[in-house]
């Protein structure tokens, strides 16, 4: 797999993180592999004891792992976030929006899409309609308040 962080490919990784259930059953490990569909609840006491998060995404076509990204942060989680599966360049700006430090995608999708075509993506626009989803680095900015700038 291949991991994208701020639009440039940072090589290959491997390695399988435990799902939910066998991280719970274990006491040990700082890092965890979760499914979309997902209760947090259950992972919340030790959310602080976690270092890494990937959340899996099925297909392109599922969004359910950016909206459990952004419960992820609400609930303080300041760790490394990773959204995992077969992503594309304009899924990249979304998914750093909602709280995803990089995305790590098989080596097949990363062939169809260049490191150009991720960072073009991420750097697209600068102006969003939705508050809470507004980029730090680089700076941009909510629509409304540039108007009244």
């Amino acid at each position: 797999m291949v991991l994208i962080r701020n639009g440039v490919e940072l090589g290959h990784v491997s390695g399988e993180l435990p799902d939910l259930e066998t991280y719970l059953a274990g006491n040990e490990g700082d890092s965890v592999l979760l499914s979309p569909d997902v209760d947090l609840e259950t992972l919340k006491p030790r959310l602080s004891g976690l270092a890494l998060i990937e959340v899996s995404f099925p297909s392109f076509t599922d969004g359910r792992g950016f909206s459990v990204a952004k419960q992820l942060r609400r609930l303080g989680y300041e760790g490394e976030l990773i959204a995992t599966g077969p992503l594309i360049p304009d899924q990249y700006l979304c998914a750093v929006q909602c709280g995803f430090d990089a995305v790590k995608i098989e080596q097949e999708c990363y062939v169809r899409q260049s490191e150009g075509e991720w960072n073009e993506a991420l750097h697209a626009f600068d102006l969003f309609y939705q508050r809470g989803y507004v980029r730090q680095n680089p700076v941009s900015r909510n629509i409304t308040e540039a108007r009244y700038e």
